[in-house]
């Protein structure tokens, strides 16, 4: 000690060390404590509030204090002291003739009171107001926490402030007495004890002050002999205390609940003391293992986890509680529980004691990912939910149908698909078991698996439209392709080598080479069971080519058109093919003749009558297939809804503003031949708009053998220089009824005037008669606006500008000139005009001529039939006919005249059932009549008959 004093004089100054002298003289410093190795000493300081607390280690010659300052007075002050106390033969210093404090505790009916004394020597007062009203009394910081416990209390002290107070004296190792007499204080909690006795065949606990206790105070004060402690509830919550202070009673059979669960959770929190010899001996300390049970439920993995003892499990805990499964009682081990939960959380994921269906891939992924890092016990089995290594047997196979094929594979070619378009990284087997996608090889073919899915039927087997991708296929898996695609290598490699076709028997007309082309081509599909898109330019003879591959391929045969055109298939199959048999399904009339050769229909009333028109047909053919570009319309689905061995599709823009209108006819032709919509949508149609080559020569190359289209310029030399159409069209309900009205009253009045000699006045009937044909808008009075005819010249029209072709527009009434005019710039065409009021010809036809000029030219026959050179157009529409052939010859040779390089196709529009086909056919027997018929009403007197207008005025 004598060192340890030298070492701290010697650091401090002279001063210093003096003032530590006069605090030790003061009798400042009094013991706080002591171990083997440290001395703990408080020191009072004057003007300070508390006292601070200097630790001396003699062995080590080393000091501190909590004053925070290495070198410091207090230090020299507590050294000193104790020096000169063991020159006394004192082990510390006694602070003797210092006023120190002491606590005095007194028993009262209200519990204990607490009264703090001054006392100096042997004298004692009681301290009634604060410490620091004593002058040079020992104040220790503990001092300080039990006055603001005193202050807060006002005399009505917690539990919580005596337990305070108790671990402040305990620190401070404060005088305390009670009821006068000298006290220890302990800051060690003294906690009830639990009881395990019997009671009659079952047991009891309960809870029972520990027999050391001499006495209990409120507050939660308990004494020991000379001793305070503070009193524990042992971590018993109040419920629990509450229980097991009445007691709590096991039944015999719940005796393994009591030693393996119950006794070890209480003897974590408090003492247990056994008071019976029935307790089972058998009571086993065993680890708690993990278990696993699973069983496959077809879709989904049934997995529960729980934690039991024994293998075999002899007790498996269940939430909080331990089942007792027959044998040995195990005791739990809580902190070991603890930490397997864990580890089971981390490992396998999921919650305990709780079966979990995992469903699909998640069952899959959970036997490959998670189970293999379990460690502990297993029972049942994964079943179909078993890891396997690869997707393997991706192939074609034999197989009834068209194409002879079908796909195989270990798992079901959609659910691979679907799950490699969900990013999924497993798919399920057929044959049980999960493996994992071949994601490389579909990255790159499974555009061909998905078309050829799309395209195969509900039992599996694939079209003959799928062996182009079907062979592709079998070249990407590096296989040999099957015999069966040899029988269809032309479809493979491109249409080449099809074979010649005789015409059909009573055809009443010349194919041209391309025609007998495309009639070739219509067969050698149908024969193979395929569908195709005729779409040559206006002009070319659709309809003829696919009457004459509906003759071919025989059977009755279904026409879906336009109303416009209803009537020219009835026409073209009269005029081409006599010996079919053609019932027109239109009307309100309508009837469906089931022994006609070929019934001809309209998209409308495929849409009324569709359950009527699903029987079986040989053929199908929509004309103007552009109706069902939208797959999604009620037109597009009647029609997918046709039962027909052929299907074919005439048009002249397949195309028109979006790729999926051509997906649509396809899909109606040849279902799935270029996949589904959204796999379209993302192979070519979004690729494609964003200027995909690659995209856009794959889609040319998919669907070159299934659309035959031929323009006008590339089978010229085919063609003769000018070619005439007639195209028949239907009247709307509300033209026909104006028609007929028209008729009637002309019929009546025109016989009155003929009988009369009046024949100039009955042409003006006929001229009315003629008009209410054209349109009913050129009769006096409010008509209404629907017209057959406009209707199929704006159809017309559109095909042959959207093809890059000119056309001249003759009528020879201003008034349908205007009417056409007016809707062709509501379309936003461009559109030229010349009637009677033009004054700069030329200027109209050098615009017409120009490189960039509008292609649409529309011309009243008295003002532009004649003196006109107009090259740049290749077609020439007659809308309203005058019937006098060198009239019509001098107008369409305004287009087809030297100059012209290409062949001119004229078109004449003729209104079905009405005057203009009664003029048709009585001009084949008197020529004369046309010239009559178009207004020369002098030539007409001459030469019309008095039946001969009758005639034409029954029309």
């Amino acid at each position: 000690m004598k060192a340890l004093m030298e070492r701290i004089r010697s650091s401090l100054s002279e001063r210093a060390w003096s003032a530590g002298v006069r605090l030790a003289r003061q009798n400042r410093v009094l013991p706080a404590g002591e171990d083997a190795d440290e001395l703990r000493l408080s020191v009072s300081v004057p003007g300070r509030e508390s006292a601070v607390t200097v630790y001396l280690w003699p062995q080590e010659v080393d000091w501190g204090c909590d004053c925070g300052h290495e070198a410091c007075v207090h230090a020299g002050a507590a050294v000193l002291a104790v020096v000169q106390a063991r020159k006394r033969g004192d082990a510390a210093p006694s602070g003797s003739g210092a006023p120190r404090l002491r606590y005095a505790l007194v028993r009262s009916s209200g519990g204990l009171r607490v009264r703090r004394e001054v006392v100096r020597g042997e004298d004692s007062r009681l301290l009634a107001g604060p410490l620091s009203g004593v002058n040079g009394l020992h104040v220790r910081p503990q001092d300080l926490d039990v006055d603001q416990v005193l202050r807060l209390g006002d005399g009505n002290i917690p539990g919580v402030g005596w337990k305070r107070m108790l671990l402040a004296w305990a620190d401070a190792g404060a005088e305390v007495t009670l009821d006068g007499d000298p006290m220890r204080v302990s800051d060690r909690a003294i906690a009830p004890v639990a009881v395990v006795a019997d009671d009659g065949e079952g047991f009891r606990v309960s809870l029972h002050r520990a027999m050391e206790i001499d006495e209990v105070f409120s507050g939660g004060l308990v004494r020991l002999c000379d001793t305070l402690h503070p009193g524990s509830d042992g971590g018993l919550v109040p419920h629990q205390r509450k229980t097991l202070v009445r007691g709590l009673r096991f039944e015999p059979e719940e005796v393994g609940q009591l030693v393996a669960e119950f006794l070890p959770q209480l003897e974590s929190m408090i003492d247990v003391r056994i008071r019976t010899t029935r307790l089972p001996d058998d009571v086993q300390r065993l680890p708690p293992q993990a278990e696993v049970w699973m069983e496959d439920a077809g879709d989904a993995l049934r997995v529960r986890i729980g934690i039991v003892y024994g293998d075999p499990p002899i007790a498996r805990v269940e939430g909080a509680s331990l089942v007792l499964l027959g044998g040995q009682v195990p005791v739990r081990d809580l902190p070991a529980e603890r930490k397997l939960r864990e580890d089971l959380d981390r490992v396998l994921r999921l919650p305990l004691g709780r079966e979990i269906a995992l469903e699909g891939e998640e069952g899959a992924l959970f036997a490959r990912n998670r189970l293999p890092h379990f460690k502990g016990i297993t029972s049942g089995s994964v079943g179909r939910f078993r890891p396997v290594d690869e997707v393997t047997a991706l192939s074609l196979a034999p197989a009834e149908g068209p194409l002879g094929l079908r796909i195989h594979c270990d798992a079901d070619p959609e659910e691979l698909l679907a799950a490699f378009g969900e990013q999924r990284s497993l798919v399920r087997l057929r044959e049980g078991g999960w493996a994992p996608i071949p994601r490389a090889l579909l990255e790159r073919h499974g555009h061909l698996l998905a078309d050829l899915m799309a395209a195969a039927g509900s039992d599996g087997s694939l079209p003959a439209h799928a062996a182009g991708p079907a062979g592709d296929l079998s070249d990407a898996l590096g296989q040999d392709r099957p015999d069966a695609l040899q029988s269809l290598r032309g479809l493979v490699e491109g249409f080449e080598g099809i074979p010649l076709l005789s015409p059909p028997k009573g055809l009443k007309a010349a194919l041209r080479p391309y025609q007998a082309e495309g009639i070739r081509w219509m067969c050698w599909l149908g024969e193979n069971q395929l569908g195709g898109i005729l779409a040559d330019d206006m002009g070319l003879g659709k309809t003829l080519q696919a009457l004459c591959a509906l003759d071919h391929l025989g059977g009755p045969s279904l026409v879906v058109a336009p109303t416009s055109v209803l009537r020219a298939w009835e026409g073209e199959a009269a005029r081409f093919l006599p010996h079919l048999k053609v019932c027109v399904y239109h009307g309100s009339q309508r009837s469906l003749d089931l022994s006609a050769d070929l019934v001809v229909t309209t998209y409308a009333l495929l849409r009324l009558d569709r359950a009527l028109l699903e029987r079986a047909w040989s053929c199908v053919v929509l004309d103007e297939s552009q109706a069902i570009k939208n797959p999604d319309s009620q037109t597009a689905r009647a029609a997918r809804g046709l039962n027909a061995k052929h299907r074919f599709a005439l048009t002249g823009t397949p195309v028109e503003n979006r790729l999926e209108e051509l997906q649509s006819q396809l899909d109606f032709l040849m279902p799935g031949f270029l996949g589904s919509r959204k796999g379209f949508q993302e192979r070519y149609a979004r690729p494609i708009e964003q200027g995909d080559e690659d995209a856009a020569t794959a889609l040319r190359r998919r669907v070159r053998p299934f659309v035959l289209r031929r323009l006008k310029s590339e089978v010229a030399r085919d063609l003769p220089p000018r070619t005439n159409v007639v195209l028949r069209c239907e009247l709307p309900a509300d033209q026909r009824a104006v028609y007929e009205t028209v008729r009637v009253a002309a019929r009546e009045k025109a016989r009155e005037l003929v009988e009369g000699h009046r024949t100039l006045e009955a042409l003006e009937h006929l001229l009315r008669l003629r008009q209410a044909a054209c349109h009913p808008a050129l009769l006096p009075g409010e008509r209404p606006e629907g017209s057959g005819k406009l209707t199929l010249l704006m159809e017309k029209l559109t095909e042959v500008v959207s093809e890059g072709h000119r056309a001249l527009v003759f009528s020879q009434w201003t008034g349908f000139l205007d009417l056409i005019q007016k809707e062709l710039r509501e379309r936003n065409q461009r559109v030229l005009r010349l009637d009677g009021s033009t004054r700069d010809r030329q200027a109209l036809v050098d615009r017409f001529q120009a490189e960039e000029g509008p292609p649409i030219f529309l011309i009243s026959l008295k003002a532009g039939g004649t003196g006109l050179t107009l090259t740049r157009a290749d077609y020439v529409f007659h809308t309203d006919p005058w019937w006098n052939p060198a009239v019509e010859d001098q107008a369409t040779d305004r287009a087809h005249r030297i100059g012209q390089t290409r062949p001119v196709i004229s078109v004449k529009l003729i209104s079905a059932d009405t005057v203009e086909e009664r003029i048709v056919e009585l001009q084949a027997a008197k020529r004369a009549l046309a010239a009559a018929a178009v207004g020369d009403e002098q030539g007409l007197v001459e030469r019309l008959g008095r039946s001969e207008l009758l005639e034409l005025l029954e029309g």
